[in-house]
């Protein structure tokens, strides 16, 4: 990186500006949306997440019980040339907690060359739309057999 040209050449930038766009890039970094709950999460919280995005996302490619881990398939944004996927998964930073992440991507149709999709970046309304139903779908007490044979 050319910083400015002195008398005897050209000046290279030095450990600071380097460690200040270290910084910056470190500073832009994405994080999860978290959701927290008050106490321990119920017993069938992954099957209820599980449950969320089938009905918000549609197919799920990786449903792993043990870690508490759930990813979607890309799926298509009604009306724009992009998509996205949710993953949802536990927290271990936080007690009582999962992390939501809402990846989007573009298509991008260059001038010259072919359609490509652009790097996935986090959509924090729609991580925001899926922490609140999931949120519904956890805080809801459980149905119990008896509950729900009363007429």
């Amino acid at each position: 990186m050319v910083v400015a040209e002195s008398r005897g050449g050209v000046r290279r930038a030095g450990l600071p500006v380097l460690g200040a766009l270290a910084l910056f890039g470190c500073a832009t970094s994405y994080s999860p949306c978290p959701l927290d709950f008050e106490g321990p999460l119920p017993d069938d919280a992954f099957e209820r997440c599980a449950a969320v995005l089938r009905s918000s996302y549609g197919a799920l490619t990786e449903a792993d019980a043990a870690s508490f881990r759930l990813q979607t398939d890309w799926v298509q944004v009604e009306g724009e040339a992009s998509e996205r996927r949710a993953s949802v998964f536990r927290d271990d930073a936080r007690a009582h907690s999962l992390a939501v992440v809402v990846e989007r991507r573009r298509l991008t149709i260059p001038v010259v060359g072919s359609p490509h999709w652009t790097t996935s970046r986090g959509d924090a309304s729609a991580e925001r739309e899926l922490v609140e139903l999931l949120h519904g779908a956890i805080s809801v007490a459980p149905k119990t057999a008896a509950a729900s044979q009363r007429p």
